[in-house]
């Protein structure tokens, strides 16, 4: 199957993008947010990338197929046009604008959906999909807005730095669901530890 035939696919299947409603601000999106991070930056550094000490927020910065490849980068499907065919598919709140992320994201998603196969990137088979948490914030009805020199996630919390050393031990709606549930306040990695324990167990007892 070539590049156009598979992306014409992928579009398609991501028909329910439309159906998905803007919902308040969750903790839980903060914490996709915050594996998003970790994962870029474990692909920058396999790429050679030193400077982790900054989080920059233009959009090349998290184009990781740069990193990656330059002939990959040049392949992929752009931005602008997988906005203008999201939107004449009816998802409408997709805009191409440098500090809208909603559509750069599920740009990525896409292209990493198309090329996740090349050589490039099965190389790397210890590293994870960067851009599934933050595809998964958009897909749950969230947001990434860049606002002056930081992110807005859920038109809430922001960042202005990164943490490449937290990790979210499932993606799973059920435990995303679950984290908010049993939060008053945002969980550090000591308490997203504990609430999963919580919900091995829970689920366990279930059985």
């Amino acid at each position: 199957m070539n590049i156009t035939d598979r992306y014409q696919d992928i579009v398609e299947e991501l028909d329910f993008l439309k159906e998905v409603k803007k919902k308040e601000f969750r903790y839980s999106n903060i914490l996709l947010f915050r594996e998003y991070q970790t994962r870029l930056f474990a692909w920058k550094t396999a790429c050679g990338y030193n400077g982790i000490d900054s989080f920059n927020k233009s959009k090349n910065f998290h184009n990781i197929f740069i990193d990656i490849s330059l002939n990959l980068s040049s392949q992929i499907i752009p931005e602008e046009k997988v906005i203008n065919d999201l939107k004449s598919r009816g998802v409408d709140y997709v805009r191409f604008t440098f500090r809208d992320y909603d559509g750069f994201f599920i740009c990525m998603y896409i292209n990493w959906e198309i090329f996740k196969s090349e050589p490039e990137i099965s190389s790397y088979p210890g590293l994870s999909n960067p851009y599934l948490p933050a595809f998964q914030i958009i897909a749950r009805g969230g947001t990434i807005f860049n606002s002056e020199l930081k992110f807005e996630i859920d038109n809430g919390q922001t960042f202005r730095r990164y943490d490449r050393l937290f990790h979210l031990p499932s993606l799973e709606e059920d435990f995303l669901m679950f984290i908010d549930d049993n939060s008053n306040d945002f969980p550090n990695q000591e308490r997203v530890d504990f609430l999963w324990s919580r919900f091995e167990r829970f689920n366990r007892n279930k059985i």
